[in-house]
């Protein structure tokens, strides 16, 4: 007992108990005074302050232990790194569906079906045209129609086709500006590592600074699937893709260069590609940039690209040109000639576009003649057969040869050529048509001027259900538009879906992370009502030294 009569009147015990309650009180409403002033603050994560009991001190004599007051341990941020990790995870994918929906749409806007200028409606003028000319075959006025509707059919699939390529070319600018927000996001993190590694040398947590960053992340999490850790040292790595753009205090950056090499034919010249500054390939399989990628240079697989449009334009191309030429060049002007085919490339004439077809026409050099590997078997063949072996012969052959793949192969004066497709932006009606009376309406030069004959078997093209293997012409152009439809309709969807997730996350996140205004204010009426108590003990402690100190003792005197 004696020990303890020392003890508490050597250190005002009891007054000390009650100041450390009215500190650490006051620093709490500290905390709730901040947590409420960033209630609206992005990234926020509510703070609260833990407090224990100070180690007792152990009273003598087997009396147990005598409590010594409260302390405050730490200021923690109330944060789940699971959710953190599924929001940024579902945020990547919802910036790669994002950027699909957006080009799938403008892709849709293009090619604008259905519409006066779309190649559907193009193609139904150009039979109508030559359904008028069939009819009256000598007659200028149908003539000048019919080569109209061609001039139209070919430069409205150039012009569709035009467009999309410069669509490649325009999604430049979308990369330069994720690039430029990945490198801003990854200085930033830089330079907030740095201040949170400064503010916790003395094992502190900065928090405010802490949210800071984890808002950087979410924000690079959109643009690029971002893999990160801090390690025992609590230096925060951050990669991307496998590459490591943070490593606490150091950073890589990203940079685009011009593509030397056109990974599909009809790609734009002045593409640009993403790559780390030391010349590493950016790959990533998530993410905006992802998916910028996928919709600039996917010819093929599930994410089909602007490159696959183009690719089945030129299909359509070649293959109609080819079926037209071939049966014009059979038929006979009013005039009596023949032998001109109805497309070419460039405003070229009939003889100038066979010329560079067998010179020029296959990778730039001279076409491949395969035309003893084209008639095998096929002699022997009743005539209504021989075209259809003809024709397995031709796929045959491309499909054997790697070399042949993604070429054509075309019949020219008799021989048969590999060559180069004819692209959708180079088709033009050829030029020995600037002459109305070449448009070869008859099949035999002895039934000029009124037969209309040939016409009539260009226009059983309209029908012919074997010319693609979607069928026909306008078939072609409708399952084109449809698969356009289907892509687009998808992107949307999962873009939604995604963006449904995301949200979800985030709610999931905030309930836990965000400010409830409810709540502090009842935490401050809590450790407000705690301060007052403790201010008042710490009166009365007043008093009792004052009794003891200034009054004790003086009676009497």
């Amino acid at each position: 007992m004696k020990g303890e009569y020392n003890y508490m009147s050597s250190a005002f015990l009891g007054l000390n108990i009650s100041l450390s309650g009215l500190f650490a009180n006051q620093r709490a409403l500290g905390v709730v005074s901040h947590n409420i002033a960033n209630a609206n603050t992005e990234g926020y994560s509510r703070q609260v302050m833990n407090m224990q009991a100070y180690k007792p001190q152990v009273l003598t004599g087997n009396m147990g232990t005598l409590g010594l007051g409260v302390d405050v341990t730490a200021v923690k941020q109330i944060r789940d790194e699971y959710l953190d990790y599924k929001y940024r995870n579902e945020n990547a994918s919802k910036g790669e569906w994002d950027a699909k929906a957006s080009v799938l749409e403008q892709i849709e806007g293009i090619f604008n079906e259905p519409s006066d200028s779309s190649i559907g409606e193009l193609l139904d003028n150009y039979y109508e045209s030559l359904q008028s000319l069939s009819k009256n075959p000598e007659n200028l006025t149908a003539r000048t129609l019919v080569r109209q509707n061609t001039i139209a059919l070919s430069e409205g699939i150039g012009r569709i086709s035009g467009m999309l390529t410069s669509l490649q070319r325009d999604l430049n600018s979308q990369f330069q500006s994720a690039v430029n927000e990945l490198n801003t996001y990854s200085d930033q993190i830089v330079s907030l590592n740095k201040a949170i590694y400064e503010a916790e040398l003395e094992g502190g947590t900065a928090n405010d600074l802490r949210d800071q960053r984890n808002v950087l992340l979410d924000k690079m999490s959109e643009l690029a699937p971002v893999d990160y850790y801090e390690d025992d040292k609590n230096r925060l790595h951050v990669s991307i893709g496998g590459h490591e753009i943070v490593s606490h205090f150091r950073k890589d950056s990203l940079t685009l260069v011009e593509r030397k090499d056109k990974l599909h034919e009809s790609d734009n010249d002045r593409i640009m590609d993403v790559q780390w500054s030391d010349g590493n390939k950016f790959s990533v399989n998530t993410g905006k940039i992802a998916g910028l990628m996928d919709i600039r240079d996917n010819i093929d697989g599930d994410s089909k690209g602007i490159p696959y449009y183009v690719n089945k334009l030129d299909e359509f191309v070649d293959t109609f040109a080819d079926a037209m030429n071939s049966v014009h060049q059979e038929g006979y002007g009013l005039t009596g000639e023949t032998g001109y085919y109805m497309f070419t490339i460039n405003n070229m004439s009939t003889q100038e576009f066979k010329d560079y077809l067998i010179n020029e026409g296959l990778n730039g050099g001279k076409a491949t003649d395969v035309t003893t590997s084209v008639m095998d078997g096929v002699s022997s063949l009743p005539a209504d057969k021989q075209q259809d072996k003809i024709n397995e012969n031709i796929k045959k052959i491309l499909a054997s040869n790697p070399s042949f793949k993604g070429k054509s192969i075309k019949n020219i004066d008799g021989n048969y050529y590999v060559t180069d497709k004819i692209k959708s932006s180079d088709l033009t009606i050829s030029s020995d048509l600037e002459d109305l009376n070449k448009l070869a309406a008859a099949t035999s030069i002895e039934d000029i001027p009124g037969d209309g004959s040939n016409i009539l078997n260009l226009i059983e093209t309209r029908n012919n259900i074997k010319m693609y293997e979607w069928g026909a012409p306008e078939d072609f152009i409708k399952s084109l538009v449809s698969n356009l439809g289907v892509d687009a309709a998808e992107a949307k969807r999962m873009s939604s879906n995604q963006s449904q997730l995301v949200n979800e996350f985030s709610v999931s996140r905030d309930s836990i992370m965000g400010v409830s205004l409810d709540e502090e204010m009842s935490k401050m009426i809590q450790f407000q009502t705690a301060y007052n108590a403790n201010a008042r003990m710490v009166n009365v402690y007043d008093e009792m030294l004052d009794l003891v100190v200034n009054r004790l003792g003086t009676s009497g005197r």
